[in-house]
């Protein structure tokens, strides 16, 4: 009977090292996974930030040419200069010596 019990043990013994390596080996799947999904959708944010910041970049150059353009402006404001593209860009007038060519 003695020999009975010890293969008894014995086997519940490598049941349970068995089963706690399954569950280890579960829990470890379970986790890769998770830093998977994390990892790949912090890869799409950076993608999508890349994206907004190529974005914005392009605006900010476009902001900053009427920008500049607004200072010259302001630089010649009251001057004939200044009078004159007032009326060319804003009004649509033209100089006597200009050529108007029709395109329609």
């Amino acid at each position: 009977m003695g020999g009975k019990r010890s293969t008894e043990k014995v086997k519940t013994k490598m049941s349970r090292a068995a089963l706690t390596r399954i569950i280890f080996s579960g829990v470890l799947i379970i986790i890769l996974a998770v830093c998977f999904t994390i990892f790949v959708s912090q890869e799409e944010e950076s993608e999508r930030l890349y994206r907004k910041h190529a974005e914005l970049a392009a605006e900010k150059a476009e902001l900053e040419a009427i920008n500049f353009e607004l200072q010259q402006l302001l630089s010649i404001e009251g001057t004939p200069e200044y009078i004159e593209r007032v009326a060319r860009d804003s009004l649509g007038m033209v100089a006597p010596e200009d050529i108007i060519i029709d395109e329609k």
